[in-house]
């Protein structure tokens, strides 16, 4: 039972990080005169989020179908 439930919180957290758009930028360098710029962090990818109306509405989709799995997975070991 646990590691049905620990899968579909891995799953979970996938589809959710998934449908957040990320914003990105432009960056202007040139290779003969400038270094590159640094890859981005995990953390400063996740501070670039935002949520737009459906977002917001497809990830509660997504949690309030997760809670009903996780409910049936519970239930169903009894």
């Amino acid at each position: 039972m646990w590691w049905k439930l620990g899968g579909l919180l891995v799953l979970t957290a996938a589809l959710v990080i998934g449908v957040i758009p990320i914003r990105t930028h432009a960056v202007l360098y040139d290779p003969a005169k400038s270094l590159p710029p640094p890859m981005p962090s995990l953390g400063e990818m996740f501070s670039t989020m935002y949520l737009t109306p459906g977002t917001a509405l497809l990830i509660s989709v997504i949690l309030a179908a997760a809670g009903f799995v996780a409910l049936k997975i519970i239930r169903g070991q009894r």
